[in-house]
């Protein structure tokens, strides 16, 4: 058997193992709107934990984290290490408050935290719809990690695009069958399963490569190209980096909503301590194979890779992304690399699965449910949201068959977007004796900072001529900049109205305790 037939035979058996859990988990499931999105708030904290986790890291951390390391070098780390940080600290002070609101007054989704605190429907419609337009571009990530995992593991005989629609297809099959109960399950193996993955990746790769180790890695880059041990971003760059995969990845949906999985405030902090820890020393394994890949480029593998295979991965991708899978299948034994593969299609459809699960849970209760059929029966409900899963997966294989470009700059642009909503976020889970931002100036501030983060970015804002930055890591630093500048001044020039600030006093007494 030959080895792309033993790596693509492994990955369509870890695809049978999760579609297997899916038709597990809605065996079990209650046809109730909380129980298919949010485990009936029972979670416990190895599910929260690894559900968070796994979410957090995606296609993003298995391939385009090596590829960075690559062109970029420790400039990634040194980033990558306060936001991963940044974001288990987010978790532990945030999440609770986000948890003990959302129990007393019936929270699921960021739309109805938001328009129940600001007392206003249009901004649940609108954080809604922001949403589920920015999560897109993360989707898009998903679905082209995935068509490079099974393209490089089948060796083209299953194209790139009818590779990501198969596992992007996977994905929607078990969600479809067990609701992001299913998700959350799956998100426990596939943790494990990608971050084993990478490691022993990283561990094989640098011995074969780089026999003398970290020490002989470091003078190899050294060597081949200095500038990967230096910083090579503009501060803007980095600060926008660490803000907007910090705060402003934990405040889009799919993450969000784990605040409310969670069985109690314990199990939040004490999985917010070991998202920390997982995240930050994931990125260890990738610096050691993206370093790895930079010297491999340099000086080639007789008979393995050609010096300069980065640029043909770029002329064929669009992208360096298929770095690390290429670098697995060329120089691992054909069952582990199909195992490893497997773990970077975990690394992907960890993050799909709870894309596509919350991205139609807005829609439907959010939109759906509150405005379009209001009396249906809550099974009517989980069927349109099974409806909104498949959809929105095949929005998101489309724009992937564009061969956007690098997925560390088009997730960028969805993480942009959930950065808007921390100016929204921090008056409701930190009331003061005066509210400085109302209803007006929530609103307003949402939509010209959402309208920033998009059209600065180049990939969105340079297609049609609007002026942009370097990045979208800078699009969303600027854009939540003016967001909060608006939001404060049409809020001291119009007044909140009696109910909101009823409702404010109500948040503080459920979070007086805290």
């Amino acid at each position: 058997m030959e080895t792309w037939q033993i790596a693509t035979i492994i990955i369509f058996f870890y695809s049978v193992l999760v579609i297997g859990i899916g038709a597990w988990a809605g065996r079990i499931l209650k046809k109730s709107m909380e129980d298919f999105y949010i485990l009936g708030r029972k979670g416990s904290t190895i599910v929260t934990f690894l559900a968070t986790a796994a979410t957090y890291h995606s296609a993003f951390a298995f391939l385009t984290s090596v590829a960075v390391f690559a062109t970029a070098g420790i400039t990634f780390w040194i980033a990558a290490s306060a936001w991963t940080l940044l974001a288990g600290i987010f978790m532990y002070l945030v999440g609770p408050r986000i948890w003990r609101i959302g129990k007393a007054r019936g929270h699921m989704t960021p739309a109805d935290m938001l328009s129940d605190f600001y007392d206003s429907k249009i901004i649940g419609v609108i954080t809604a719809i922001v949403m589920a337009l920015f999560i897109i571009a993360y989707i898009v990530v998903q679905a082209v990690g995935l068509g490079i995992i099974l393209d490089v593991a089948s060796q083209g005989h299953i194209p790139y695009q009818w590779a990501s629609l198969i596992l992007i297809l996977v994905a929607a099959v078990y969600l479809f069958l067990g609701g992001l109960r299913a998700a959350y399950w799956t998100d426990v193996l596939q943790g494990i399963w990608m971050y084993l993955g990478i490691f022993v990746a990283a561990l094989i790769i640098v011995g074969k490569l780089v026999p003398g180790g970290f020490t002989a890695l470091m003078d190899s880059v050294r060597t081949v190209n200095p500038k990967l041990l230096t910083m090579n971003w503009t501060p803007q760059k980095t600060l926008g980096a660490i803000l907007i995969y910090g705060p402003g990845l934990m405040l889009l949906q799919h993450l969000w909503i784990k605040y409310y999985i969670a069985k109690d405030e314990k199990t939040l902090k004490t999985s917010a301590v070991g998202t920390a820890i997982y995240l930050s020393t994931y990125y260890i394994a990738a610096a050691l194979i993206g370093l790895s890949a930079a010297v491999a480029n340099t000086r080639g593998i007789p008979g393995v890779l050609e010096a300069g295979f980065i640029s043909t991965l770029k002329a064929q991708y669009g992208s360096a992304d298929a770095v690390a899978a290429v670098m697995i299948y060329k120089l691992l034994h054909p069952v582990l690399a199909g195992f490893l593969l497997a773990g970077a299609t975990a690394a992907a459809m960890s993050t799909l699965d709870s894309f596509l699960g919350s991205t139609s849970m807005i829609l439907v209760r959010d939109i759906y449910q509150k405005y379009i059929k209001p009396d249906a029966e809550e099974g009517h409900y989980v069927l349109v949201s099974r409806i909104f899963m498949i959809i929105w997966a095949l929005v998101g294989w489309y724009f992937a068959l564009l061969k956007p470009g690098l997925i560390f700059d088009i997730a960028s642009i969805a993480c942009a977007g959930g950065l808007q909503f921390l100016p929204l976020l921090l008056p409701a889970i930190i009331p003061g004796t005066k509210k400085y931002i109302n209803k007006n100036g929530a609103l307003v501030g949402l939509i010209v900072g959402s309208f920033l983060a998009a059209f600065l970015s180049p990939q969105i804002g340079g297609k049609i001529g609007f002026l942009t930055v370097e990045h979208p890591a800078v699009a969303g630093l600027v854009a939540v900049i003016i967001n909060v500048i608006v939001a404060l001044v049409l809020s001291a020039i119009t007044k909140p109205s009696e109910k909101e600030l009823k409702i404010m006093e109500e948040y503080k007494e459920i979070l007086a305790k805290i």
